[in-house]
């Protein structure tokens, strides 16, 4: 099982929208998925329209106690391949140790079950932070392109330490001149191979959580659900053990068959080029890895 924590210490920056839609398109490609909560607030399990919300009043945190039975833990999301764990409540005579978030993850029937772990943090530093970026095999930071996400950044970065991690931009507007010289800075401290799919503003994000849905499932022709399964895909390339791969063609070739006009040679030698009406596709930018690209592609109607 892949642990992949999604962090940031500050807030606002689409951290928690980040876990939930990344866990539905992993748990959508077939991936089981579990989705583990450890921020007080509890906003996971409205994303994925988990039938259980947090803060059930047995519920005891897994941070307090490794040992608990995983029944009484897993609860059933709306899809398939995708559980979830809450948060749970703090009593006052639990006492949370890092080490237990490890020894949980460590069981051998999670290792069985799911192929990957996706933990929201909270966003700020403390105990429950500090325990999944020392338990993660991947760390992701979202982040907004403005000084303040870069000054962030750098306060995660202390804390890292050896752990793989990736950045990813959001609400990236390559139209702002701010925003590109805020990830030109960011590109020049980090690298542009730790800079991932950029996910860029896109109100079915907020609408499909509203309707408590992943948007891949809300709305999958949205800007918003592209963006998370090219970022899945970016992701994959990453950490490659984190996707085996089992098709002919790679996920980003068969989103480019479904849904770009471009001629893509298959494994067979063929090419396979869908047929678009011009009066559907337009000329646009898109950032990739923290390269802006120009490309033609399909006119959204998110």
């Amino acid at each position: 099982m892949f642990t992949l924590v999604v962090t940031n210490r500050k807030g606002g920056t689409a951290k928690t929208t980040t876990a939930v839609n990344l866990a539905a398109e992993f748990s959508k490609q077939g991936r089981r998925c579990l989705l583990i909560d450890l921020d007080p607030q509890g906003h996971c399990g409205l994303g994925v329209g988990a039938k259980t919300q947090h803060r059930v009043s047995d519920h005891h945190h897994i941070m307090a106690n490794s040992r608990q039975a995983l029944d009484n833990l897993l609860h059933e999301t709306s899809h398939d391949n995708l559980f979830f764990i809450p948060p749970g409540q703090k009593t006052e005579n639990q006492e949370f140790k890092k080490e237990r978030l490890h020894k949980f993850l460590s069981r051998k029937q999670l290792h069985t079950y799911f192929d990957i772990a996706v933990i929201d943090t909270p966003p700020n530093a403390g105990l429950e932070q500090e325990a999944a970026i020392e338990a993660a095999d991947g760390v992701l930071i979202p982040f907004l392109p403005t000084p303040l996400g870069k000054t962030g950044i750098k306060d995660l970065m202390q804390d890292l330490n050896r752990t793989p991690y990736g950045l990813i931009p959001i609400m990236l507007d390559s139209r702002v001149n701010l925003d590109k010289q805020i990830l030109s800075d960011v590109i020049a401290e980090h690298g542009t191979e730790k800079i991932l799919r950029g996910v860029r503003r896109n109100v079915k994000l907020a609408e499909a959580f509203d309707a408590g849905q992943p948007v891949n499932i809300f709305d999958a022709k949205s800007r918003g659900a592209f963006d998370y399964h090219m970022l899945a895909e970016d992701i994959a390339s990453l950490w490659p053990r984190l996707y085996p791969r089992q098709t002919p063609l790679s996920f980003r070739e068969q989103a480019q068959i479904k849904r770009f006009p471009r001629k893509i040679p298959n494994k067979i030698g063929n090419s396979v080029k869908p047929a678009v009406s011009p009066a559907t596709s337009e000329e646009t930018s898109v950032t990739h890895r923290g390269i802006r690209l120009k490309d033609k592609c399909l006119q959204w109607n998110g």
